[in-house]
């Protein structure tokens, strides 16, 4: 997906939780950098809605993960969710670009993760990029180490030093960056 950095942000928004759904939507209606374009309470209808409007970015309800696939192939695609995170990391694996927490991002972080999301190697030396990409797959340390020809040791060094190097704690985190998200900061007062 190629972003046109002056024209508003295309966005649907899937939340079977309508409260959230509007909550969500009025945060993207107070920029003038996003145009809501529709809104779903049903990940499956959400499927042919994107396209056939083929929206820059999909909010998805994290519970939805298993129709992250099939949004992501016209669309950045960001899960909404803070609580359930197996839900979350499934989504990740499937392609989400990265995780929002409901109320604690402004319209101004998602433009700015959105408009800058091309990836890059974050720092990364070539073989960490190389276990990186293999993280995001959704593959364990041990996998890596049999993929790569390494020992489990080593893969578990080089996944210290990315978790340093970019600024995170776990694997879902490493994910959402490394696949294009924004740093998810608190809403600013």
């Amino acid at each position: 997906m190629s972003v046109d950095e002056t024209a508003p942000l295309r966005v649907l928004v899937v939340d079977g939780d309508a409260q959230g759904r509007a909550d969500v939507i009025s945060v993207l209606e107070a920029s003038d950098e996003f145009q809501v374009v529709a809104e779903s309470p049903d990940p499956a209808a959400a499927v042919p809605l994107a396209e056939r409007l083929r929206p820059d970015i999909v909010l998805l309800d994290a519970a939805a993960a298993d129709h992250v696939l099939p949004l992501s192939t016209s669309s950045r695609v960001f899960v909404l969710g803070s609580d359930d995170q197996p839900a979350v990391e499934a989504a990740l694996r499937a392609g989400a670009c990265g995780h929002l927490v409901p109320g604690s991002f402004t319209a101004h972080d998602l433009v700015r993760g959105v408009r800058h999301a091309s990836r890059t190697t974050l720092g990364l030396s070539a073989r960490e990029a190389e276990v990186m990409d293999l993280i995001a797959t959704g593959r364990s340390n041990g996998e890596i180490a049999r993929q790569l020809f390494l020992s489990e040791k080593t893969v578990k060094n080089h996944v210290n030093r990315i978790y340093a190097k970019l600024g995170v704690g776990s694997r879902a985190t490493a994910i959402a960056l490394w696949r294009g998200m924004m740093s998810v900061l608190p809403a600013r007062d």
